[in-house]
């Protein structure tokens, strides 16, 4: 494996953004998913190309398996918590779906041993969302981080925090409602109505690969 690419729709730049986030500052966008991963990868070659022309260190590629620890949303919330500090409760469990959507994509494989349903304000895993169900934002210490992750685990993490961590719950909450695992969930579902249907692995792995 290469490097790992994370895209996303951008309202503000009405493209699809795609992030290297082991090569600091590389990215590119598209009209298309397809566009923008075939635009990062010239960009990754161009970062490359650059780093070598000034004798800058050049990144190691990112891992080709995932050494799974086994742990659960309220680990990963812990992980992304002791990064992050305090965040509020969409983006918690966006940021946690992300790194299950994501290692799906990349690694074809779970990173979270349970699900996430179509909730009406995106996907939301029900353990999680329990232990936060009376508050708007979580913190640090609510959260303890205790859980022993892989070096592999924590770099995948790490990517996703570097990729949408600057943002908040409710642009997270847009980007999910753009992508197609959510929005074939929930069907012709209104906005705002509720449902309780699973999000399925399948198509996780199918939208975010790349």
């Amino acid at each position: 494996m290469a490097y790992n690419k994370m895209f996303y729709w951008s309202k503000d730049d009405a493209a699809y953004i795609t992030n290297v986030p082991s090569l600091p500052g590389c990215m590119a966008d598209g009209d298309t998913i397809e566009e923008s991963l075939k635009n990062a990868d010239i960009m990754i070659a161009e970062w490359i190309s650059f780093a070598k022309e000034i004798g800058h260190d050049i990144p190691s590629e990112d891992f080709s398996v995932m050494e799974s620890t086994d742990p659960t949303s309220i680990d990963v919330a812990a992980y992304i918590l002791d990064k992050l500090e305090a965040i509020d409760t969409w983006m918690v469990q966006k940021l946690v779906y992300y790194c299950q959507a994501w290692c799906l994509g990349i690694y074809k494989t779970v990173f979270i041993h349970d699900s996430f349903k179509d909730y009406a304000n995106g996907p939301v895993n029900k353990r999680l969302f329990d232990t936060h169900r009376s508050k708007r934002i979580v913190r640090k210490y609510d959260y303890p981080l205790i859980h022993n992750f892989s070096e592999s685990e924590k770099r995948h993490m790490d990517h996703v925090i570097s990729t949408y961590g600057n943002e908040n719950g409710d642009t997270l909450r847009e980007y999910t409602h753009q992508e197609k695992p959510w929005r074939e969930t929930r069907g012709s579902l209104k906005d705002g109505e509720r449902d309780n249907r699973d999000i399925a692995e399948s198509l996780m792995m199918e939208y975010y690969h790349n």
